[in-house]
């Protein structure tokens, strides 16, 4: 009998610790590891401010707390006097610190519940400051919004304001990349979502990373947001969508945002905004006007 000898033994005890370590890194970064659990409990924290008044809308900033004590910072729009049936609702999904302020530009809401989920970054960190020291923190923030969306759309279902057949998401920027992992989180934990809107978004994170980061750095941040790719997710979601290319801004390339129109299923509309001498608050509001007009086109929102 032929004995096995050391180096043998050593190959097969590695082939054996490869293949476990395959295995976890399949189970982990598994897309499908986003929809397996249910959703933890996150509960209504204490409110950050007293409610503004602005005009005839109130601007309340609440703030939800996780189960490890995280927390999920939002504001919500309402009318001054809520009338007694349930009113369609838009949600927000911003993206890095240091973008425009959404509220402040929907400057005619109507008789509509506007949310601004605000992932929790650190205030004062900004995509071109992101580095290998705090790449694994922003990571970390990034790969919760499908949670901390899906658990505010669920403290959404739960408010008597709130028209559950018209609750709206709308993605920018950072928010419309991860907006089809977002979709496939709350479908899994039963949070219903209307129409979806795309906004300066793209359908591949390596390229989104490349963008903004460019090198060694966007190809460690797109193996790192692996399991939020939107070209995994985006087959996997319904519509309505609307599709807002700003082909002005360079940090969504070209291929970036054709993959985002091909993968995303019908029924889907595109537009393609550009500035032109447009200021920046005059673009923004052209581009708000767009989405206000699409969604109450799909009854989405009130008019």
């Amino acid at each position: 009998m032929r004995l096995i000898r050391p180096f043998e033994i050593l190959f097969l005890l590695g082939a054996v610790l490869a293949s476990v370590a395959v295995s976890i890194w399949l189970a982990i970064w598994s897309p499908d590891a986003l929809l397996r659990d249910p959703l933890p409990l996150y509960r209504q924290g204490a409110a950050t401010s007293s409610p503004e008044i602005n005009g005839n809308r109130q601007i309340q900033h609440i703030r939800l707390v996780g189960p490890d004590g995280e927390t999920v910072p939002f504001q919500v729009s309402l009318p001054s006097k809520l009338p007694m049936n349930p009113l369609p609702v838009l949600v927000i999904v911003s993206g890095f610190p240091g973008a425009q302020d959404p509220l402040r530009h929907i400057t005619h809401p109507g008789p509509n519940i506007i949310v601004v989920y605000h992932p929790p970054f650190d205030p004062a960190m900004r995509l071109e400051t992101v580095s290998l020291f705090n790449i694994w923190q922003t990571r970390g923030v990034i790969y919760r919004m499908p949670e901390e969306v899906s658990a505010l759309l669920a403290w959404i279902g739960r408010q008597e304001w709130a028209d559950r057949k018209r609750i709206n998401l709308a993605g920018i920027g950072l928010g419309a990349a991860i907006l089809p992992a977002i979709r496939r989180r709350a479908a899994a934990t039963g949070q219903p979502v209307n129409a979806s809107v795309f906004i300066n978004g793209g359908a591949d994170t390596a390229e989104l990373a490349g963008s903004g980061l460019g090198g060694g750095m966007a190809w460690l941040a797109g193996q790192m947001l692996r399991p939020l790719n939107p070209a995994t997710h985006l087959p996997e979601i319904s519509g309505p969508f609307l599709i807002i290319n700003t082909a002005d801004d360079a940090a969504v390339s070209e291929s970036a945002r054709a993959a985002l129109e091909t993968l995303l299923p019908e029924p889907k509309t595109i537009a393609a905004v550009t500035r032109g001498t447009d200021s920046v608050d005059a673009y923004i509001a052209r581009i708000v006007r767009i989405t206000q007009n699409w969604l109450i086109a799909q009854s989405a929102l009130s008019p």
